[in-house]
This record gives structure tokens, sequence and C-alpha cells, in this order.
């Protein structure tokens, strides 16, 4: 769809579903659209139409040199330059959304006002990206990505967060996690403070202690959870 591997996740038909709301949904890395099941089949027993896609690089579109690409010895010995790539493919995913919205929006797969975007990880990264890319986006779901590029990038979400109001924005962080640090998430909430003065319901900070960037079976319930409720709270 607009050129997206996407997998389509719903009750009754994607074209009623769709009239309640919409969530995009992208994987965390090295995943597929297939991986975020749980999340997926949690929007879709909403009463919502979930669209999962595949990251650039990944599932369906899978970089044939992947493996080494991203290979643990090149992220110690060529951390710059791996880094660069993999933020690239971030970039490059977010830039995707304005389109697959388009199509969607054509299909009856979307309704204007209600088209949310969600991701884990590195699709909570391109989740805060495409906010920035689409203005047609009602709400956001963040699950431990993190606002904050490591490396020197321009348009990086944290330097610019006047540009997410009115977007409901959730982020869920982990205390003690080693890929998304939460003290980073937690200041990119500071700094949107002053956006929201006049609805601060439209954002909420939520971090999760004692555990790393990966939750528990209970924790990531609970995630699943609180992701769905944000997202029916602002699509109606």
């Amino acid at each position: 769809m607009a050129g997206v591997p996407v997998l389509l996740r719903f009750q009754s038909t994607a074209e009623d579903a769709a009239q309640r709301g919409t969530v995009l949904f992208c994987h965390g890395f090295g995943g597929t659209k297939e991986h975020p099941g749980a999340y997926l089949d949690a929007i879709a027993a909403a009463g919502l139409l979930a669209v999962s896609l595949d990251a650039v690089g990944h599932g369906e579109r899978r970089y044939p040199d992947f493996a080494t690409r991203f290979a643990d010895e090149r992220w110690d010995s060529e951390f710059d330059a791996t880094e660069s790539e993999f933020l690239q493919l971030i970039d490059e995913t977010a830039a995707e959304i304005p389109s697959l919205i388009d199509e969607l929006l054509s299909r009856c797969l979307a309704a204007e006002g209600r088209i949310a975007i969600a991701g884990r990880s590195l699709g909570g990264n391109v989740a805060y990206a495409s906010v920035l890319a689409d203005r047609r986006i009602t709400a956001a779901v963040s699950v431990v990505g993190c606002p904050r590029w490591t490396m020197p990038r321009e348009h990086s979400p944290h330097l610019h967060p006047r540009g997410f109001y009115p977007a409901a924005l959730m982020s869920q962080a982990a205390e003690h996690d080693e890929h998304s640090p939460a003290d980073q998430i937690r200041q990119f909430h500071e700094s949107l403070a002053p956006y929201y003065a006049a609805a601060p319901e439209r954002i909420a900070y939520l971090e999760y202690t004692g555990v790393g960037h990966f939750l528990t079976p209970e924790l990531d319930a609970d995630s699943r959870e609180r992701l769905v409720a944000w997202c029916l709270r602002w699509l109606r």
C-alpha cells in the first residue's frame, strides 16, 4: 500500500473499523509487521483498524545484507556508520507515512481526525518522527522508543517540541532501558509541557520501574491496555 508492505487487523470489516479509528503500528528493530501481533489483536479487539507496516529495510523489504550491516561487531568497530544507517531507516520509514495515510484515506481505511500511530522500540522512534511528518495524526503512542536521535540530526524530534501539539502523545518508558534512556524521554516531555499548557491532558508520560528495554509479560499487557485506551480516548 503506497509502496509499503502492510498487514490489516480488524473485526467485522476494515471500513467499519476505520470509521472508529485507524492505528498505524511499527515493529521494533529487526522485526516484521507480523511481530507485534498481541498489540494488533488488542487494537482490533477495541473495534479499531490496526495497520501494521514493515519498516524500511525490514520484513518483505529486508535488506539482503541486514545481518552484516547491523552485526554486533560492526556496532563495535564502525559505530558512527552503523548508527547513521539505523537512523536513516527511521527517517525513511517516517517519510513514507504521509503517502500511506493518503492511500488509506482514499480507500476509506482511515477517516480524517481518527488516525493514530504507535510503535515499539524502533517503531516508537518512527512514531515520534511521524507526528512531525504529518499533521493529520491525531494521537501517537511510543513504547520504549526515544525522541532523541543519538547522532547530530537537525530533525531529531526532541529538537522540535513545538511541532507536536495538538497531537495527543503518550510515551511509555522503562526505568533501566539500555536503548531508549528514560531520562531522555522524560526530559522531552518536560520540553513539551509549555506547548500543551492549554491542554495538558493531551500528553502522558509513563515509566515502568525496575525493568529494561524488554518488559515483563505483565507489563507488556499493561502497555497494550494503555495504548489502546489512549487511542480510543483521542480518536472519538
